[in-house]
C-alpha cells in the first residue's frame, strides 16, 4: 500500500515542481524585461534632459571622443558610421577646428549637439548657467595631461612664444593641410623648458571651467592665473553640472558607460585614444612624472579628484565593468592598432 500510495504522489510531486519551476523561470524572465524597460527609459529620459550636449574639450583628454557625441542616434545624422578624424576632415593638427567651423554646423542637429561657436580651440564655457545639465567632457590625470601636451610635436604647444603664433580662424578657412593652423606654425621651434611650460599650463581644466569669458584659450602662456578657490568651484561644476564624466586613463569604460547612460552602439573608431594590452584596458600613464622633478599641478588636482568620483558613482549606478562592456569592447578589434591620434589636440 505504501509503495503504490508513494507511486501515485511522486509524478504529482514531480508535476508540480516542473510548473514551480516553470512559474519561477516566467516571473525572473519578466522582471529582467521590466528591468530593461526600465533602463532604456531611465536612457531616453537622461539624454532628452542632457541634450544639446555640449563638449568641454580639455587639452589632451582626447579628441576622438567628438565622435562619440556626434554618432549618438539622430545627433549627426549624415555623419553615418565614418569617423571624424584628421583624415576624413582635413586640416592637419587642426583638424577639429576646421570640423567645428566647417562642417558640425552642416551636419549636426543643434537641438542634439551645440557645436564649439570660438574661433579658438579650448575656451572656458563662460555662462556656466545656462550650461549646467548639458555639458559632457573627458578628464585627465593633469599631471599626465601637461607631459602629454610638452612632448607633443604635431602641435608644440611648449613652443618658444607659442601665444604670439594663435592663429583666429575666424579670419580664414583651415586649408586642407593645415599649413596655416597655429599646430603647422609651431611645429619644429625650440621648445621652453618643460618645468616653465609646467607652470603655464598649470590649472587649464580649473580656467576652462570658471573663467567668464571665451577671449583667451587655456593654451595661451598668458592665460590669467587661477586658485585653488578656482579649483573647488570647478569641481563643484564637475559634480553639479555634467551629465557625463568620463576619465581618459579609462578610456573604454568611459566609452562603455556613454552608451549605458544614454543608448546606441559601440563603434570602433571611438577606441583609437587607446593602447590596450587586453580587453578594457584603457591607456596608460605613459609619462615618468620624474622628469617634472618634484612639481605638481596642485589645482587641477582638484578637479581630477572629483571628476574620478563622478565617475566611479556612475559606474556603479549603471553597472558599468569590464565584464559588463564585454559587448560594446567587442567592437574595438580593429581600432586597437591605431594608436593616439585622438589625443593631439
Amino acid at each position: 500500500m505504501p509503495s503504490l500510495f508513494l507511486s501515485l504522489l511522486l509524478p504529482a510531486l514531480s508535476l508540480a515542481s516542473r510548473q514551480h519551476i516553470h512559474r519561477e523561470y516566467e516571473t525572473m524572465q519578466m522582471q529582467l524585461l521590466q528591468h530593461k524597460l526600465i533602463l532604456e527609459g531611465v536612457k531616453e529620459r537622461s539624454l532628452k534632459e542632457a541634450q544639446p550636449l555640449e563638449w568641454v574639450h580639455f587639452p589632451k583628454t582626447g579628441s576622438s571622443f567628438v565622435n562619440t557625441i556626434a554618432h549618438l542616434a539622430g545627433t549627426c545624422p549624415s555623419l553615418g558610421k565614418h569617423a571624424i578624424n584628421e583624415d576624413t576632415v582635413g586640416g592637419g593638427a587642426c583638424w577639429l577646428s576646421r570640423w567645428f567651423e566647417e562642417r558640425c554646423p552642416q551636419e549636426c542637429h543643434a537641438d542634439r549637439y551645440v557645436c564649439q561657436q570660438s574661433s579658438l580651440p579650448h575656451v572656458p564655457i563662460a555662462i556656466y548657467s545656462a550650461r549646467r545639465g548639458h555639458l559632457v567632457g573627458m578628464f585627465r590625470n593633469p599631471d599626465q595631461r601637461i607631459l602629454s601636451a610638452y612632448h607633443d610635436e604635431a602641435n608644440n604647444f611648449a613652443a618658444e612664444d607659442y601665444g604670439n603664433f594663435l592663429i583666429d580662424t575666424s579670419h580664414h578657412e583651415i586649408q586642407q593641410n593645415g599649413g596655416n593652423c597655429t599646430g603647422s606654425v609651431v611645429r619644429g621651434l625650440p621648445k621652453r623648458p618643460l618645468l616653465d611650460f609646467a607652470r603655464t599650463w598649470k590649472g587649464g581644466v580649473t580656467y576652462q571651467l570658471t573663467a567668464d569669458n571665451q577671449t583667451m584659450t587655456a593654451l595661451h602662456p598668458r592665460r590669467p592665473r587661477v586658485t585653488r578657490r578656482d579649483a573647488t568651484e570647478a569641481a563643484r561644476r564637475v559634480h553639479d553640472g555634467f551629465a557625463f564624466v568620463g576619465i581618459t586613463e579609462e578610456w573604454d569604460l568611459s566609452i562603455c558607460l556613454f552608451h549605458k547612460m544614454f543608448g546606441g552602439a559601440c563603434n570602433a573608431f571611438e577606441f583609437e585614444d587607446t593602447r590596450p594590452s587586453y580587453d578594457g584596458k584603457s591607456a596608460d600613464q605613459d609619462y615618468d612624472t620624474a622628469q617634472l622633478q618634484g612639481w605638481h599641478d596642485d589645482i587641477d588636482e582638484v578637479v581630477y579628484a572629483a571628476a574620478l568620483e563622478v565617475f566611479r558613482r556612475n559606474l556603479a549606478s549603471f553597472s558599468v565593468s569590464h565584464e559588463t562592456c564585454q559587448e560594446c569592447y567587442g567592437h574595438k578589434s580593429s581600432a586597437s592598432s591605431q594608436g593616439r591620434r585622438g589625443t593631439s589636440q
